[in-house]
């Protein structure tokens, strides 16, 4: 099944796959989502979430970027940052 993606996610359409993979979402997203809508979003999955968008990306998140990561429109920020 393919979602539906909020114009900002377009930007970054793999952090789907990456929440589908790591959380078993097939829910909605947007840059509102949070730990609060996500089924499975606790600390042993954040750091999968973390090596999955390091590895997805190519890029290596810094400590207090694993931190900053409280939403996907955290996610787009770093994203940004590392000039993704």
């Amino acid at each position: 099944m393919e979602l539906a993606l909020q114009p900002a996610l377009r930007r970054y359409p793999e952090i789907a796959t990456i929440f589908e993979t790591v959380f078993d979402h097939h829910g909605p997203l947007s840059p509102a989502t949070t730990p609060d809508d996500v089924a499975h979003w606790d600390s042993q999955r954040h750091i999968a979430l973390v090596i999955m968008i390091e590895t997805t990306y190519g890029i290596s998140l810094s400590m207090d970027e694993m931190m900053e990561i409280r939403s996907v429109a955290d996610i787009e920020t770093i994203l940004d940052r590392h000039g993704v």
